[in-house]
């Protein structure tokens, strides 16, 4: 029964997301480590020297391959939780310029093309006019914690990345 109004709210979402006028078109890509070594990946992850790596954040050769077209509307706004800070308390886990947006890919769930967005995704965002801004997925957020799920992402700016300039806007 309560997964009934998770799906509902996803539904929902999803419709909102693809038919606001404020919403804009984008590009989902996913992080290719670009490594000559021998076994350089395992299950579709990278490793090093054979070891499986956790995660490909600090890697420096790679390159982003597209993995669906999108529509993304922008939340009015995100404040980061009260304690907003690592265990140690030295640094933020979110910086202050975060944003809050939901992501919907144009590919609906059950057809071929679909790709949920995750955590460290680039987000290339067609503005118009041939401008493309880059944001980095930095983390999952939602209100429904009861499978499947209500998802929210927060975004950085990640204004680095050359990749995404032959993106047709």
């Amino acid at each position: 029964m309560l997964n009934n109004v998770a799906h509902a709210v996803n539904r929902a979402d999803r419709q909102r997301v693809l038919r606001h006028p404020n919403s804009l078109d984008c590009v989902l890509l996913i992080k290719q480590v670009d490594r000559n070594d021998e076994g350089g990946a395992f299950d579709g992850a990278p490793t090093l020297g054979g070891a499986g790596m956790l995660s490909s954040e600090d890697e420096v050769n790679y390159s982003w391959v597209p993995a669906c077209d999108a529509r993304i509307n922008f939340a009015q706004g995100f404040a980061a939780p009260l304690g907003n800070t690592s265990d140690d308390g030295r640094r933020l886990n979110y910086e202050d310029q975060v944003l809050e947006a939901s992501i919907e890919p144009l590919a609906k769930p059950d057809e071929e093309g679909y790709v949920q967005p995750v955590k460290d995704m680039l987000v290339a965002v067609l503005v118009g006019g041939g401008v493309i801004v880059n944001y980095q997925v930095v983390d999952v957020t939602g209100e429904i914690n009861i499978p499947p799920y209500t998802r929210k992402y927060l975004l950085n700016p990640r204004p680095d990345e050359v990749d995404t300039a032959a993106l047709e806007p």
